[in-house]
């Protein structure tokens, strides 16, 4: 796992090539003394599609898994969270929060 200063420096490049990009912290034992910090940019259309046919599958973990996959730019390494049951279920709560979409306006004129 990378230090503090190591994802700080990643972050500070990252923000500047992907806007906007999105700080996850997962915590990865049941004490919750270790963590892992990853770094998500902004899903597209693709990563949306497989998303949603996934999360209605057998397994809606893969849903939250690809969604991570395809989102990772950098931080601490994805697999701490992807092979950790608990550290993905956890994940599962933030995809509803990337996923929300803003509201528009209709008027009739």
């Amino acid at each position: 796992m990378k230090n503090e200063k190591e994802l700080a420096d990643l972050k500070e490049q990252l923000s500047a090539q992907f806007k906007p990009l999105y700080t996850v912290t997962v915590p990865l034992n049941d004490d919750e003394t270790e963590f892992a910090t990853i770094y998500l940019k902004k899903f597209d259309r693709n990563t949306l599609a497989v998303v949603q046919k996934l999360s209605n599958g057998p397994d809606p973990l893969k849903a939250v898994e690809t969604f991570m996959k395809n989102c990772y730019v950098g931080g601490d390494d994805i697999k701490l969270i992807t092979e950790n049951l608990d550290a993905l279920l956890s994940c599962n709560s933030i995809l509803g929060q990337l996923l929300t979409v803003k509201q528009c306006e209709l008027k009739k004129n």
